[in-house]
């Protein structure tokens, strides 16, 4: 193997890295959205480890919107901005791996 395809595969491990952590959190932020809005028991163990996992995640965000409720079931759409930031965020992170990545290494086909 030569040293020439080094750079190419350090840029599509760290572009899969972002992508992974970035599926993840999508992954418990839907289901908190999902999950408060069918009205999940905050007290089963499994909801509750997703809602303290979650609020990490949905710290920056808290208070953002208000907070629609109908008996148990939950409209946070604080969650989805949160969705689209980390979203844009990921984005950003790989567009600046792009533009770091030497452009004489890069491979377009």
């Amino acid at each position: 193997m030569t040293m020439d395809h080094v750079p190419l595969r350090i840029q599509k491990f760290a572009y899969d890295i972002v992508y992974y952590v970035l599926w993840a959190v999508e992954m418990v932020l839907f289901l908190r959205f999902l999950l408060k809005l069918l009205g999940a028991n905050p007290y089963n163990s499994l909801v509750s480890f997703l809602y303290s996992t979650s609020r990490v995640l949905m710290g920056p965000f808290d208070g953002m919107f208000g907070i629609s409720s109908v008996d148990n079931m939950v409209l946070e759409p604080s969650v989805l901005v949160a969705m689209v930031f980390y979203a844009l965020a990921a984005y950003a992170l790989v567009t600046f791996i792009g533009m770091i990545t030497p452009a004489n290494k890069i491979n377009i086909s």
